[in-house]
């Protein structure tokens, strides 16, 4: 049994298409990076995942577990975090305080603490701003934050929305490094949306290349990288494009 599997799903905002017929499985441990243009359904998937937004058919599922039409707060309960894009931390608290909103779900009030400290020593700026509004973090330092929240639900799955975007190469280097530091020490499976592909190529794992709805190619994100792969993938065609994916 895989870990997650979505099976022939479909998204709409209304008359316009986000996600149609859409099917793969994500494997106990793996490392999966969703990649894609601008407006390929990526955060889509993973809103509809979490139970963000609905799917119109089809259906999700975790451990053998029925995600589908399950409130958000039920599918967390179920072992499942996401780390969404823009952060969506709370400025005006703590992030102490932005670390223990995400134990609401959780009874276990001395494994609580001990997670906070692990997020603080695997994040030390956080330790040593523990006190400090959320707000005043750096762009880097939030998405640390918004990694080490969902860390706190303690997820067997966690997906996360493009931590990259945004950040100098150097934070984005650190982030990475610790949460591959983090799957490794937790047992975690890993769903990632990530604009470049050579990020996901030097990072390591499966890549899944999404346009207009759909699932057009996947394999090792080494190979997924190559510039020629991805230009057949995203356009039918072998022209060379940029390196990186927007």
């Amino acid at each position: 049994m895989s870990k997650l599997g979505v099976f022939d799903i479909s998204v709409r905002y209304g008359k316009v298409p986000a996600i149609t017929d859409l099917t793969f499985h994500l494997e106990e441990g793996e490392r999966v990076f969703i990649a894609g243009p601008n407006g390929a359904g990526k955060s889509s998937l993973l809103n509809a995942i979490c139970g963000r937004v609905p799917t119109t058919h089809g259906r999700i599922e975790m451990d053998g577990d029925l995600l589908t039409g399950r409130a958000p707060e039920a599918i967390a309960r179920l072992g499942l975090s996401m780390v969404p894009e823009g952060r969506e931390i709370f400025g005006s608290l703590t992030v102490e305080e932005n670390l223990r909103v995400g134990t609401g779900i959780r009874r276990d009030a001395e494994a609580v603490e001990t997670d906070i400290e692990e997020i603080f020593a695997a994040f030390p700026i956080l330790g040593e701003r523990r006190r400090a509004a959320a707000g005043a973090l750096s762009g880097g330092q939030q998405q640390m934050l918004a990694i080490g929240r969902a860390l706190m639900t303690n997820p067997k799955l966690m997906m996360v929305d493009e931590p990259s975007l945004g950040l100098a190469p150097k934070i984005v280097d650190q982030v990475y490094d610790t949460l591959v530091a983090l799957q490794e020490e937790r047992g975690l499976t890993l769903l990632i949306v990530e604009q470049s592909s050579l990020r996901a190529a030097r990072v390591g794992g499966r890549m899944v290349l999404m346009r207009g709805g759909r699932i057009v190619g996947e394999g090792n994100a080494a190979d997924m990288a190559d510039r020629d792969a991805l230009a057949q993938a995203y356009f039918g065609n072998t022209q060379p494009e940029a390196e990186e994916v927007a």
